[in-house]
């Protein structure tokens, strides 16, 4: 019988079948319609991985965004097995295609560790950004992943030479304070890349020494920064603040391209650079919020955001 479906995605929904025979409260949730097919796909990868965990994945597919969800499911999937031979098979196992399909365009795909696939966007980045900004300058919009091939060609035709002198994007690694000096994460410690995915802390120790990479060392949600008065972010102070949000921090959101750096409280009201008046925002946020009169309440993981006040009668 005839689907209209790609082979590799009806493969994909007939694991995820075959997983209900395990995960009778995630099959309920899907039969009572409380949650997309994307998200139930999600769940049950992860609680196949750890039967236990499939509770928690559920009450995060209900509640958070889809990105989020990943990320949730990832973690889970990373601590169910032996996270140092499943490094290992993954970089065993790495490849790069190319072809060229039906209409002539030329096609890629690769699979690698997501420390390597961290250094490829961190040296695309300044490329990305570049013809972000040039774009803006010119009045085109176009989507993020057409920024980011051009970003790849431009990698590309640069070579070994100096990328106009655009500085380097460093790889940022989060890894909890216990994890490091135990030498492997148990269930609920964080050792990942933001944004790509998990990693063994072992990649994490040998990452710490590179000279592009930010090991952000943490305990518990404390990050340490740097006050300033200024405007300027100072070093210190913007890893911090990349760390506590990889994201915009905007609920429901979940924008990592282009985000900018807030000020809460304005500086001409009295604000301090320091990390708890700062926030993350897409543009689109931040444009709503400084010229808007949209706000940004909370503080981290209960961020709200409200419109602005009705006009007066």
């Amino acid at each position: 019988m005839a689907t209209g479906m790609a082979v590799g995605q009806a493969v994909g929904v007939l694991e995820t079948v075959r997983r209900f025979e395990e995960l009778p409260v995630t099959s309920r949730a899907l039969c009572a319609g409380s949650l997309s097919h994307d998200r139930v796909r999600e769940v049950t990868a992860a609680a196949a991985a750890d039967p236990a965990c499939e509770e928690q994945v559920l009450d995060a597919a209900r509640t958070q965004t889809m990105a989020s969800l990943k990320e949730t499911c990832r973690r889970v999937v990373a601590h169910a097995g032996d996270q140092e031979e499943t490094y290992r098979s993954i970089h065993r196992g790495r490849y790069l295609r190319s072809w060229t399909d039906h209409q002539g365009a030329w096609c890629l795909q690769a699979r690698m560790t997501a420390d390597d696939g961290a250094r490829v966007l961190a040296g695309m980045e300044p490329y990305r950004e570049r013809i972000f900004r040039e774009a803006r300058r010119q009045g085109r919009r176009e989507s993020s992943e057409a920024y980011a091939a051009d970003a790849l060609v431009a990698l590309a035709e640069a070579g070994s030479g100096d990328p106009r002198s655009l500085p380097p994007t460093a790889v940022q690694v989060r890894v909890d304070h216990t994890a490091l000096e135990r030498g492997h994460a148990l269930r609920g410690d964080l050792c990942e890349i933001p944004g790509v995915g998990p990693v063994p802390v072992s990649v994490a120790r040998r990452l710490s020494s590179d000279a592009i990479v930010k090991a952000i060392v943490s305990r518990g949600a404390d990050v340490t920064a740097v006050a300033h008065v200024g405007r300027t972010i100072p070093a210190r102070l913007r890893t911090a603040l990349e760390a506590r949000d990889p994201t915009c921090v905007v609920p429901g959101c979940g924008a990592r391209v282009g985000l900018e750096i807030d000020h809460r409280v304005p500086l001409a009201e009295g604000g301090l650079t320091v990390l708890d008046n700062l926030a993350r925002l897409c543009r689109w946020h931040h444009h709503l919020k400084t010229h808007r009169g949209y706000r940004l309440a909370g503080s981290p993981g209960h961020w709200t955001w409200s419109g602005p006040d009705p006009p007066e009668r």
